[in-house]
């Protein structure tokens, strides 16, 4: 069975240990030398950037489009003074979105490897948080640290690569015209979250309510 958002939070509780485990297996992986594998960091993320503003305009008002270079910034900024340790960095999925989770006997198991490259073990978390809602996103969380724990303030990092991969994914689908209207739909949602993400108040295990905010200011 292909995972979808509807997962119960027995799921979600095991989509987190699956993950750990995920993690906890690349941290005995020893990379060949001649291993070339991608890197999922700063650099990937200013050539997504440049991509989704070629087509920014055909989803995204001109005050919208603001807003995300706003939060991209704080976003490269945070990734900057990001510290990579044997702990926290190595060899992720880079693509766990539920999509690539198929369950049988409700054991989630991961499938199509294809960006598999290194990075940050909090990308692989929060792709996956992407399509849930707050309370399994709760149980996910709760499920990885069952097996890995996890630093005492890793939601802000947590919620920065969110917003990271909210707009990588946006950047892959923006030049397909078919995806438009459906971008366009899910900024009631997105611009929320950017506009937490920009206050810098807490939003992953939150409700998210979808409002216009096109024109609203960025202030504290």
């Amino acid at each position: 069975m292909q995972a979808h958002e509807r997962l119960t939070e027995d799921q979600a509780y095991q989509v987190g240990v699956l993950i750990a485990r995920l993690h906890e297996a690349a941290l005995g992986f020893e990379r060949p030398s001649d291993c070339r594998g991608p890197v999922w960091g700063i650099s990937t993320y200013r050539e997504a950037l440049a991509k989704l503003e070629r087509y920014a305009g055909t989803f995204l008002s001109e005050a919208s489009w603001t807003l995300y270079q706003l939060a991209a910034e704080k976003v490269m900024s945070q990734l900057h003074h990001m510290n990579a340790d044997d702990c926290n960095y190595g060899l992720i999925h880079a693509d766990l979105h539920l999509g690539n989770l198929v369950f049988e006997g409700g054991i989630p198991h991961p499938i199509d490897f294809g960006r598999c490259g290194y990075g940050y073990f909090l990308y692989d978390l929060a792709a996956v948080l992407l399509s849930l809602v707050p309370n399994q996103r709760l149980k996910v969380l709760q499920g990885y640290e069952s097996m890995r724990k996890l630093g005492s303030d890793y939601i802000q990092s947590l919620e920065c690569f969110f917003i990271m991969i909210m707009m990588e994914n946006y950047s892959h689908h923006a030049s397909n015209p078919r995806e438009t209207e459906s971008l366009k739909s899910e900024q009631i949602y997105a611009l929320v979250y950017i506009h937490e993400y920009l206050r810098g108040r807490p939003f992953l295990l939150n409700v998210v309510e979808p409002v216009e905010i096109d024109d609203a200011p960025i202030s504290s």
